[in-house]
């Protein structure tokens, strides 16, 4: 059940102002042509509302319904009467506030909501909340049409994730490349259908050639396209609301594969990659723990991996966020190590078992004593702050043998195998191998 924190506090059972997406969209369309004909200002606001208990929403947990159910009764009666708001998803609310004599009123809105004290003091049964940001735009101001306009909302929503103020109106400035609407729609019903596929790709053991571990790389075929790459998929699936329903996704996927290879008989590590905005999440080590639980299978054998330019935004969050995740139990490792913001400090600070030398140094480092030093010292560096050290893009076998003279700990690359699926992957563990190691 809701519990709202002030009991004096009265949640008024009309709804007036609630509708479906679709209500909602062809409310907005038909306002257009007379918003434009009045030279008044319709605001569209994409209100994320950075739920703590996103698992439980996502599997329709009754008091998480409760609270979705008291947000929107909560903002009923905050907004004006013409004002409409509809649910997107759990965590996702989209309101439209037609007939504006100026701009500004969408943000004196945005404030309005953001500092309810009611909605602010929302929580459900174990503490979770609610942490609200509003993405702004406005017709005719930042867009000609609809989809445009819902397109530039959710610009400024992705800004409003690390903006002090917890609103952003949309700046031309901010566009870059805004992810297809029909891509986004896509993938949300591709996660939602389990049609994504983790393959993994294996990493092998330098001193005896076995396979230690594996990095699961998502894939993806849209309906009638060629395979998307995996790159462009958590990209999209960052900048939309797709993100965390997507690494429910990729983290349940992993632990269930990881219970099917012991069930084998194969001790084998899976690793999976973490986005920049889910280090930052406060609410990640919860998410990890309760699908743990779920899986109830030895956490060492999840490897979570991360980019060091994705911690060093807020250095003493993530290092909350790692030591969580590290007192689960679960393996950390810094990935593309070397490639920008790299520092011994970083290594010192964080609770890293693994380091991950990129493969730009990796495939170079035959061709020129400047990569071969750098991959030396790093792996001397890795060793030295009790970390193994993984080489990625290995591609021939001169290069894994130099790996293995300078005592780099795993490798994984083409010369050792390509991604494969499941399946793939068990057999191959089982079967000979077509790499030979020094002796």
């Amino acid at each position: 059940m809701v519990v709202v924190t002030d009991p004096n506090i009265k949640i008024a059972p009309a709804r007036s102002k609630v509708m479906s997406p679709e209500e909602l969209l062809a409310f907005a369309q038909a306002k257009l042509p007379q918003t434009k004909a009045s030279g008044l200002v319709l605001a569209f606001l994409m209100m994320d509302l950075g739920r703590s208990d996103r698992l439980s929403a996502l599997i329709g947990d009754r008091s998480s319904q409760d609270l979705s159910d008291a947000i929107l009764d909560r903002l009923d009666v905050v907004l004006r009467p013409d004002d409409r708001i509809a649910a997107v998803t759990f965590d996702e609310i989209w309101l439209v506030l037609p007939d504006l004599t100026h701009p500004q009123l969408a943000i004196l809105a945005a404030n309005r909501i953001l500092d309810d004290r009611e909605l602010r003091n929302f929580s459900v049964e174990g503490g979770s909340r609610i942490h609200p940001r509003i993405g702004i735009a406005c017709f005719p101001g930042h867009s000609a049409d609809l989809r445009g306009l819902i397109e530039a909302a959710d610009v400024a929503r992705r800004s409003a994730a690390v903006s002090e103020h917890r609103y952003s109106v949309f700046q031309p400035a901010q566009t870059g490349p805004i992810p297809d609407l029909q891509f986004q729609a896509e993938l949300r019903e591709a996660i939602n259908a389990n049609a994504l596929e983790l393959y993994y790709q294996p990493q092998i053991d330098l001193q005896n050639g076995t396979c230690r571990s594996a990095e699961g790389l998502i894939r993806w075929t849209r309906a009638g396209s060629e395979p998307v790459s995996a790159a462009l998929i958590a990209e999209v699936a960052e900048s939309s609301d797709s993100l965390h329903s997507f690494t429910i996704f990729v983290v349940n996927t992993a632990l269930r594969h990881i219970d099917g290879l012991r069930r084998a008989g194969l001790d084998v590590r899976l690793s999976i990659n973490l986005s920049a905005k889910l280090v930052a999440d406060d609410d990640l080590p919860e998410l990890v723990a309760q699908l743990l639980d779920a899986w109830n299978v030895p956490p060492a054998q999840l490897t979570l991996e991360m980019t060091e330019s994705s911690i060093v935004k807020d250095v003493g969050r993530s290092m909350g966020i790692l030591k969580d995740l590290k007192g689960l139990g679960v393996r950390l490792a810094m990935d593309d190590f070397g490639t920008g913001y790299s520092s011994l400090g970083h290594l010192k600070l964080f609770p890293f078992d693994e380091l991950k030398i990129d493969q730009l140094f990796v495939k170079n480092m035959l061709r020129g004593q400047s990569d071969l030093r750098l991959v030396r010292a790093m792996i001397y560096l890795g060793h030295n702050f009790g970390m193994q050290v993984v080489a990625e893009g290995v591609e021939d076998l001169p290069t894994l043998h130099r790996l293995q003279e300078h005592n780099c700990d795993l490798a994984q690359g083409y010369v050792i195998a390509r991604p494969m699926t499941l399946q793939t992957f068990s057999e191959w563990c089982g079967s000979p191998h077509n790499f030979s190691l020094k002796r």
